[in-house]
């Protein structure tokens, strides 16, 4: 076991009363404070625990009210905020958390936006209620015949403002680096809401209520989404078509391209979430071929709860692509080194998916199918420092 001790220097102005203590994965995110809560010494507070060495931990601070209400730390517009993330190692050590508020879980947060909002946002009728989708074209472009990225989590791609933890993928911008350098694209991006896991995992389980919607969301993108864009930006060729997503966002992507081989030449399947059903997309896929399509399949080295954990979904990472290699034009492998699953590791793996579709368009891609993004040439990606 490791000795951590989990600093907080300060509270957030305004914290009120009540019992301090910390949660994450290592605990199901239990908000049952026995056994870790923090001491409260001035204007900090400080708890010591002992946690098994290779932990790979999550983790975020709570706080029960005299009145039984919990509240969890947030951003400092009352947002949610993302976990922090620690790797346990033999000699153990501190852990300062540094809190930014708490969050105000009735309100919209104001938070402000950093990165490149869409172009626009239109709101299509759908099987499910109203849909958005949120457009982005490059500068010096109207959108029209340009390539065509469909993109899952919508609301996490673009500007942070509506993101699920202030985090988003900065869309806009390694879009726009591309089309600096000659490979412009249009990126339209569903935004989804508390019914995410049934609209994009296609097999039942506990978390859709065994009731899975991903084919009725598919169906809808290929009848209702496509001619939609087709009406405004004119037609796109589904060999200049590419979708992606993140998690669950890349089971379905994984799913769409075998369920309709013709309709998307280029996946982007980020940190793919295959586990739903004792793995059953991976039995799904035997037998299914989508023999002109490209697929980019990447994983982060440190998304699980432990060192050894990570380290097997990096193998079975390796063991997808190799049956998807029996079943598509081209795989391209990458692990992404110290990359945890959540937006951050997205954003910063997305530009080199970006690069590595727009250019295959135009022939073979540079990259090799296990190459790491790092390793290729970033102004010939069309990427800047």
């Amino acid at each position: 076991m490791a000795h951590l001790r989990f600093l907080i220097p300060a509270l957030p102005a305004g914290t009120p009363d009540g019992t301090l203590f910390l949660t994450g994965e290592h605990r199901g995110w239990s908000s049952d404070p026995e056994g870790w809560t923090f001491e409260q010494n001035g204007e900090g507070a400080m708890l010591d625990a002992e946690v098994p060495a290779g932990t790979l931990l999550g983790v975020k601070v709570r706080l029960r009210r005299p009145d039984g209400e919990v509240l969890e730390e947030g951003d400092p517009w009352g947002g949610r905020a993302p976990a922090h993330t620690l790797t346990v190692l033999e000699e153990g050590g501190v852990f300062p958390l540094d809190l930014q508020g708490w969050q105000a879980p009735d309100d919209m947060p104001a938070r402000p936006s950093r990165s490149a909002p869409p172009r626009e946002e239109w709101t299509l009728p759908a099987p499910w209620g109203e849909q958005t989708v949120r457009l982005w074209w490059p500068s010096g472009h109207d959108g029209r015949e340009l390539p065509l990225l469909i993109l899952h989590d919508g609301q996490n791609v673009f500007d942070e403002a509506p993101t699920f933890s202030g985090q988003s993928w900065q869309a806009g911008e390694a879009a726009q680096a591309l089309a600096d350098a000659g490979h412009p694209c249009l990126i339209a991006a569903l935004s989804v809401n508390a019914e995410r896991s049934r609209r994009y995992v296609p097999f039942p389980i506990d978390l859709n209520a065994y009731d899975p919607g991903a084919d009725e969301y598919l169906d809808w993108i290929g009848a209702e989404l496509l001619p939609a864009l087709e009406q405004s930006f004119g037609r796109v060729a589904p060999s200049r078509r590419a979708m992606a997503g993140s998690s669950f966002g890349g089971l379905v992507t994984l799913y769409a391209g075998l369920r309709n081989p013709g309709g998307f030449g280029t996946l982007g399947v980020l940190s793919p979430a295959v586990w739903p059903d004792d793995f059953a997309v991976r039995r799904w896929m035997e037998g299914r071929a989508a023999p002109l399509t490209r697929v980019w399949l990447d994983m982060g080295d440190h998304e699980a709860h432990t060192v050894g954990q990570a380290a097997e979904m990096v193998r079975l990472t390796h063991d997808l692509a190799e049956q998807l290699r029996l079943l598509v034009r081209e795989v391209h492998v990458t692990i992404g080194e110290g990359h945890w699953h959540d937006e951050a590791a997205w954003a910063a793996r997305f530009p080199a998916f970006l690069a590595w579709w727009l250019r295959g368009l135009n022939g073979p891609a540079r990259l090799g199918h296990d190459a790491s993004p790092v390793e290729a040439d970033p102004v010939d990606l069309g990427l800047r420092p």
